[in-house]
């Protein structure tokens, strides 16, 4: 169970965060008080909750690196009807009110493997309906004609830290060289546009529509590609880690949904 600062920031940042969203609060003020829950665990390790995703990342000296809050060892009782984790010597859910049944007999969800109170009906971290399986026990499998057998269900996050600026300058200037390329063969193997080379000198408007100006031009379309594309690509890579470094860690949920194969 997380150390009991750290759920009382929690709570004042859900508290915060509704001001925020209400209008009741500015960006500044909300940014400004988010700084004050800031929090110094016992290994000298400075702790903040990120105003866009809610989560806990602590600072390694060079970063911010997102990952759980410390533990105080208390087991919290989990909430049988909503899932609320409580104190361990909660009689009542704190969120909903339900009688809270204190128990050291767990059973394993056959889906995601964690461990969880025998008396609740769905597992509380991926949605599993549970049927009261003994802890450690493995569900048996069947097989045969018309019995269809059952995949678990895949899922995570990954967050977006940063990008890198080389590779995406290496991306976009690849990128940028092939379409510079084709652009300057056609511009320069045929008339169709005139325009584009009337600000050129006169030995490249001489060239234009024949078999070197096709080579020509392809060849400085490359350059002039790799050039503008890899910049682009460059300070597209500056804008996403400022975005990031501004605003938090953009996350990605991955889930593989379940399979049903019928087995003939």
């Amino acid at each position: 169970m997380p150390d009991r600062r750290f759920r009382a920031v929690e709570a004042s940042f859900s508290q915060l965060s509704k001001q925020f969203k209400r209008g009741d609060i500015s960006r500044d003020q909300y940014a400004e008080a988010l700084k004050k829950l800031r929090l110094v665990d016992g290994e000298g390790r400075c702790w903040m909750i990120g105003a866009q995703t809610g989560r806990w990342y602590y600072y390694d000296g060079q970063q911010w690196i997102q990952s759980e809050p410390p533990e105080d060892g208390v087991e919290a009782v989990l909430c049988p009807v909503c899932y609320h984790q409580n104190e361990p010597e909660a009689k009542n859910c704190e969120s909903c009110g339900a009688a809270l049944v204190k128990t050291s007999t767990k059973i394993v969800c056959v889906v995601c493997g964690n461990l969880i109170d025998h008396n609740l009906k769905t597992c509380p971290f991926c949605g599993a309906g549970l049927c009261g399986q003994p802890e450690g026990s493995v569900p048996e499998q069947k097989t045969g004609t018309g019995i269809s057998e059952s995949k678990p269900a895949e899922s995570g996050s990954i967050y977006l830290r940063s990008v890198d600026q080389v590779s995406f300058l290496l991306f976009f200037g690849g990128l940028g060289i092939f379409l510079g390329v084709l652009f300057g063969l056609v511009l320069g193997s045929t008339e169709f546009f005139p325009g584009l080379v009337s600000a050129l000198p006169v030995f490249l408007k001489e060239m234009q529509g024949k078999l070197m100006g096709g080579l020509v031009f392809s060849f400085l379309g490359g350059i002039f590609g790799f050039v503008l594309a890899a910049a682009s690509g460059f300070f597209l890579a500056l804008l996403v880690n400022a975005t990031i470094y501004f605003f938090g860690e953009p996350g990605f949920r991955l889930e593989r949904s379940r399979r049903r194969i019928s087995l003939k």
